[in-house]
């Protein structure tokens, strides 16, 4: 063995072991960036007042007695079904004719073999 192999296992080796700290180093460098970014932004942020739902007013709120908004369901037009059902018909027209025919399995009559045997 040559010292020359050695001290190329070495300086790679040393090279290996400097990667791997750098890469630590970032790790690191990032987990504290965020740990500051975080504790800012929770130090601070604006307060913002409390969202009043849709439907109240300030004022029923802040007298304390908060009204349920009232609760509107969904209207479709009429045109807007029929063209949905219309769509349904098709769809399902369509599966019916992808789908693959019914298979008929007939099975001929065969006699038994009992009834050879005491035929003859």
């Amino acid at each position: 063995m040559n010292l020359t192999f050695f001290a190329t296992l070495g300086i790679g080796l040393v090279m290996f072991v400097g990667v791997f700290i750098a890469f630590v180093a970032i790790l690191l460098l990032a987990g504290v960036g965020r740990l500051v970014a975080t504790a800012g932004a929770a130090l601070f942020r604006r307060r913002t007042p409390a969202l009043v739902p849709v439907g109240l007013t300030t004022a029923s709120v802040k007298a304390g007695n908060p009204a349920k908004p009232a609760r509107r369901e969904a209207q479709l037009s009429p045109e807007w079904a029929a063209a949905v059902e219309r769509a349904d018909f098709r769809a399902s027209a369509r599966a019916k004719a992808a789908a693959a025919p019914e298979v008929k399995v007939s099975v001929r009559e065969v006699p038994s073999p009992d009834a050879e045997r005491k035929a003859s």
